[in-house]
């Protein structure tokens, strides 16, 4: 792995949705980097809080973000070890994704009406992939074939909503149905990727789930995240976003 941080940078830690609770921090926490292994692992400073120790669960996926010399560095981690070295409550964090440099910026929101598809997934099927990204990184080539067979197995239910605005951070969608916060979905959306395909598939959580004004109806307004979503990813649909706005101020037709 890439070594782009020093040790004692600042980092900024952000929780992610457990595959067993579906439960997801929106809240930010601040700790720094205590030492490296200079492979994989990373020894960190647990987040506190007004003095608080914020009860982070073993292999639990966090979002880092580090504040290097050389600017902003992301990357996905997971929690493996919970200990005290002496006064100092310390966390063994190991990388699951490479850094990426990226500048924090928020993102245009594009109000649209698009049909797309979701579907949820079971938590058998969350923690298979995780599984999945783990077996990876140890080179576990049995336990890859395993999760990779439990996945193929597993049921696709596509259903139709309609996005009613998009970013490169996410996307906010009416549907039939309430989603609970926190909960995983893949998102299939009618953009094309400038590579062949006619849509992005994409994973997401729900951050936001309203049900419908009208009480004689199931549907909600849901707003997701998108989840793992890589940079060419990302470029794709800011690129549609502002092509699109573009087109709208100069008048043209969809």
């Amino acid at each position: 792995m890439k070594q782009v941080f020093s040790i004692g940078d600042k980092l900024e830690i952000t929780p992610v949705k457990s595959a067993f609770s579906y439960d997801k921090s929106v809240k930010k926490y601040t700790s720094q980097v205590l030492d490296f292994d200079n492979v994989r692992t990373a020894k960190i400073a647990a987040p506190l809080v007004d003095g608080r120790l914020i009860p982070l669960r073993m292999d639990e996926d966090i979002e880092l973000c580090f504040f290097t010399k050389a600017g902003l560095y992301q990357c996905r981690g997971r929690v493996k070890k919970r200990y005290s070295d002496g006064n100092v409550s310390v966390l063994d964090v190991l990388f699951v994704s490479e850094p990426q440099k990226f500048q924090r910026r928020r993102f245009y929101r594009l109000e649209c009406s698009l049909e797309m598809k979701y579907r949820r997934l079971s938590r058998e099927e969350i923690k298979a992939t995780q599984e999945l990204e783990r077996a990876r990184i140890l080179e576990d080539e049995e336990k890859i074939a395993e999760c990779e067979q439990t996945l193929e197995a597993v049921e696709k239910n596509w259903k139709d909503a309609a996005v009613t605005n998009i970013s490169g951070g996410g996307i906010k969608f009416h549907l039939p149905e309430s989603l609970e916060v926190g909960e995983t979905i893949e998102v299939d959306i009618p953009i094309s990727a400038g590579r062949g395909a006619a849509s992005m598939k994409m994973m997401a959580h729900v951050i936001e789930s309203s049900k419908s004004m009208d009480m004689r109806s199931s549907s909600a307004d849901v707003r997701c995240e998108f989840d793992s979503i890589d940079n060419r990813e990302r470029e794709d649909i800011v690129k549609y976003v502002f092509e699109e706005q573009r087109r709208r101020m100069s008048g043209g037709e969809r």
